[in-house]
């Protein structure tokens, strides 16, 4: 990745490439627990669509765990990918 972006945000552009256009997949999303910050802000850093808390989405060392789930279509793949590429991948 280019420099001071770090590698996560670069990975979560070579997946969903790959998601999309060699898998065929409609849509990936994440979800992530409202607490995990450094990975919230690397999904909002690549402006990858909040779809909203899911209540008690998993259940997690005995606990269920809310979430915010985040997802990205193929249509806003096409629409943004090279885009993101640009910015983060050399």
């Amino acid at each position: 990745g280019k420099s001071g972006h770090g590698a996560t945000p670069a990975a979560l552009v070579v997946g969903p490439g790959f998601a999309f256009v060699a898998l065929r997949l409609r849509r990936i999303q994440t979800a992530i627990i409202p607490r995990n910050r450094s990975s919230r802000r690397v999904v909002e850093k690549l402006d990858i669509r909040d779809e909203g808390v899911a209540l008690r989405y998993l259940e997690i060392n005995g606990a269920w765990e809310d979430h915010i789930r985040y997802a990205l279509t193929t249509e806003e793949w096409v629409e943004r990918g090279s885009a993101l590429c640009a910015e983060w991948i050399d």
